[in-house]
């Protein structure tokens, strides 16, 4: 301890110099590292990141179409409107002439029905419908051991003459009707097929004529028609 205490007396201004040598040294360099850090602070770029929000959806992707598709999408619309002008051309061609031989028909048969003459003397029995409920023939064929068929919408027969075991030929012969509102046949048209006997169509004709149908609350000429099964005697 002598030792120590001698030497320390003797450098102690060396030993004090050393010292504060090495502190001042320190000191620099701490000074030193702290500019660097400080530079290095403000040199910091910061990039702010936003937070993903889990209930937002992405947006589609924008798909473009060149420009050959898009003409291709014009000549296929302007080929589908071409398809469809031309449908229509020829539904209305069609009924067109739907209608001039449903009418074709209608004349033919007008004029073949003209040449075909009535009896007036002809006797014949009459299926009357007096007594019966009219819910049960109503919008119904009536047919039955006469023979006799026939369509008016919403009306039924009060007097329907049968001529079916009259002639002496078999077959059938279909009447178109018109009828008034009062229930009276006013017109007569018996369809003529090939070998169709006159004598059937005459008393077809006859007995359409004679049919009484119930009275109609509306103001329209109705059509309809009556079949006639005739029975070879």
């Amino acid at each position: 301890m002598d030792w120590i205490k001698t030497n320390y007396l003797k450098y102690r201004e060396g030993i004090i110099f050393t010292l504060l040598f090495h502190i001042l040294v320190f000191i620099i360099l701490n000074i030193s590292q702290f500019r660097n850090k400080m530079e290095f602070n403000e040199n910091e770029i910061i990039i702010d990141f936003p937070e993903n929000r889990l209930d937002e959806t992405p947006p589609a992707p924008v798909k473009t179409v060149p420009n050959n598709t898009i003409g291709e999408i014009k000549t296929n619309i302007a080929s589908n409107r071409a398809a469809d002008n031309a449908k229509t051309i020829l539904n209305d061609d069609f009924q067109q002439e739907l209608e001039r031989a449903q009418n074709l028909v209608k004349d033919v048969s007008k004029q073949l029905s003209k040449d075909i003459p009535t009896i007036k003397d002809l006797k014949m029995p009459v299926n009357k419908s007096e007594g019966m409920n009219p819910d049960s023939i109503l919008k119904k064929l009536y047919s039955g051991e006469s023979n006799v068929e026939y369509f008016l919408k919403d009306r039924y027969h009060i007097e329907l003459p049968i001529p079916v075991y009259l002639t002496q030929y078999g077959g059938t012969v279909k009447v178109n009707i018109r009828v008034d509102i009062k229930g009276n046949v006013i017109e007569a048209n018996p369809i003529v097929t090939q070998n169709m006997k006159e004598q059937m169509l005459s008393y077809a004709k006859t007995a359409a004529l004679r049919t009484k149908f119930n009275s109609f609350s509306g103001n329209q000429i109705q059509e309809g028609y009556i079949i006639y099964h005739f029975i070879a005697q």
